[in-house]
């Protein structure tokens, strides 16, 4: 059994990693920024919507496995706690399913999202809220809460468009988001 989990643990990393690696060398982009002296200090974007999807490696209970998770967030602060940068507060959710050997389950969250705006392209975030899963083992469901936070990068790739990488204890993943 914990072959299996290191297996899976192994190749969802080793595709979010792949995947963000291939978006990086498509774009040309591996530069932080090209010297810009007004990083962090643009001014907020219009967009008050996004929706997405992010995939990689999701633990529940110990179990590693294949988590498939759609997102969808609104912006409730264009300017956040900091004023002298370009920050933005973004209420947001998230669920999916969890597939692994023998197991299967539902993610789902509901945190706050941190951006931090360094240029046209490059934006970090942390997050923290609520998180949990529904786990369904040989007809038996279990349901946990529990506090969630993270860290992430999106990389603006058009307007309407950028890709997203994130990292919490329950969640390492990539995936795309789409502005509305």
């Amino acid at each position: 059994f914990k072959k299996n989990i290191r297996r899976w643990r192994t190749a969802a990393i080793a595709l979010a990693f792949f995947q963000a690696f291939a978006v990086m060398v498509g774009t040309g982009s591996f530069a932080w920024g090209a010297g810009n002296a007004e990083d962090w200090k643009g001014n907020p974007d219009s967009t008050h919507f996004n929706l997405g999807v992010i995939q990689g490696l999701g633990i529940v209970n110990d179990i590693g496995g294949y988590a498939l998770v759609g997102t969808a967030s609104t912006k409730i602060l264009d300017r956040g706690f900091a004023p002298d940068i370009n920050n933005s507060v973004h209420a947001e959710i998230q669920i999916g399913p969890f597939f692994a050997s023998g197991a299967s389950a539902w993610i789902f969250g509901s945190h706050l999202r941190w951006d931090f705006v360094k240029d046209d392209h490059w934006t970090f975030y942390a997050l923290g809220g609520i998180g949990g899963n529904s786990l369904t083992i040989a007809n038996v469901s279990r349901t946990a809460l529990y506090p969630r936070l993270g860290a992430g990068v999106i990389y603006g790739i058009h307007d309407q468009f950028s890709v997203r990488a994130e990292i919490s204890h329950e969640l390492t993943a990539v995936g795309v988001m789409f502005f509305l």
